[in-house]
């Protein structure tokens, strides 16, 4: 019996050892095969790579043709002409000493037929007076008129008439303390107050 259990020891430890053999070979095989069928596609890929980058350096030969043809076509510049170097130069008439002094001696005159405007004062046009929350602000017009008024934002945007008395048109409106801007109309015709200030095309009003 004993002999007997030996024996089948030693025939499963064979057929194990056979059975690990041939999972060892199996896989080399098995390995082999994806090696050749991976590698193979890999080599492909980078034959097709290497290829490609050659073809793209190199330029074809029409376009080297081209080029030539075009560079033919060019046509020869000319040589920039220097002037001479020894050249003689022109001297300018100079002007002599005779004529220097009578130019110097010469009297100098200003032109006499230019009229100088006198300057004229200008007319207070606006009189304030009165204390309180408000003031009487009175507008004066010195120019010659068939009709004048006053147009602000203290009128509502709407002209008001001024009155000719003694030979001055005038009106007085009671206005808040405030920077106002204002115009005539003078014969429909709008026109900046000659005795006031102006800003941006208005005349300026400033009630303290």
């Amino acid at each position: 019996m004993q002999e007997n259990n030996s024996e089948n020891k030693k025939s499963s430890k064979e057929m194990w050892l056979f059975l690990i053999f041939l999972d060892i070979a199996a896989l080399c095989v098995f390995a082999y095969f994806i090696y050749h069928s991976f590698g193979g596609e890999m080599q492909k890929q980078f034959a097709a790579l290497t290829h490609s980058s050659q073809t793209q350096a190199k330029p074809s030969k029409t376009f080297v043709e081209e080029i030539i043809v075009e560079e033919d076509k060019i046509p020869a510049t000319k040589a920039e002409e220097k002037p001479a170097i020894n050249a003689p130069k022109k001297e300018e008439p100079k002007e002599t000493a005779k004529e220097a002094a009578k130019t110097d001696s010469a009297p100098k005159t200003e032109p006499t037929n230019i009229a100088k405007a006198p300057a004229e004062a200008k007319k207070q046009s606006v009189f304030i007076s009165g204390t309180g929350k408000t003031r009487k602000v009175t507008f004066k017009y010195y120019g010659e008129a068939k009709k004048v008024a006053i147009v602000s934002g203290f009128t509502s945007r709407k002209p008001v008439a001024l009155t000719k008395k003694n030979g001055v048109w005038e009106t007085t409106l009671v206005l808040y303390p405030g920077d106002y801007k204002y115009m005539y109309i003078v014969d429909n015709v709008e026109t900046l107050d000659p005795g006031a200030p102006a800003e941006n095309g208005r005349s300026l009003l400033k009630v303290r």
